[in-house]
């Protein structure tokens, strides 16, 4: 099984575009948050043009997460019944927590986990790309899809639930920038 995860299009079409060869296989779609909205401290994206990226999403299954920027007229446009702050998973025996991570410091990160009896932690929010382990919890930030920030490029995630499971953050044309391989 395959997990696309996805964080911060801040309205972007044209990332979410350059992303679509790669949801092809994917199982599961997760939205980390900051779908459509810019935010007052992010720049315009390049293709800003939310209502086209809402409707393009709608055409997928897609679980999101609510961000900071995710208003209630958001979730509306999306045609969700609800946005949750958090979202778990269990695949495969490992447990996985969703959170935007606005509200979660880096230095809570693996009390939060470990309160939801996660290994793996997704979360957005920095626009900055990593893996990195921490003790028994692996933190997975896709980075931002387009507004990216600290040296990163335009980045996604992809999970591959297998035996190992397979962590990759990728840019859009596809190439691996971190790798982290789980045995479970």
């Amino acid at each position: 099984m395959k997990a696309v995860v996805i964080s911060d299009t801040h309205g972007s079409l044209k990332t979410w575009m350059q992303v679509l060869p790669f949801l092809e296989d994917a199982d599961m779609i997760w939205h980390l948050g900051d779908v459509l909205y810019h935010g007052p401290r992010n720049p315009i994206p390049e293709g800003y043009n939310p209502a086209a990226l809402a409707e393009n999403l709608k055409r997928f299954h897609i679980d999101y997460v609510r961000g900071n920027c995710d208003a209630d007229v958001d979730v509306q446009v999306l045609g969700l019944a609800e946005m949750p702050r958090v979202m778990e998973e269990t695949i495969n025996d490992l447990k996985i927590v969703m959170i935007h991570g606005d509200l979660l410091p880096e230095e809570d990160e693996v009390d939060f986990a470990k309160q939801h009896g996660a290994s793996i932690l997704l979360r957005g929010h920095t626009h900055i790309s990593r893996i990195e382990r921490k003790g028994n919890v692996v933190i997975v930030n896709p980075g931002s899809l387009s507004l990216p920030k600290g040296g990163s490029k335009n980045s996604f995630a992809t999970i591959l639930f297998d035996d190992p499971t397979i962590i990759e953050i990728k840019d859009l044309s596809g190439k691996t920038i971190i790798k982290e391989v789980l045995w479970v």
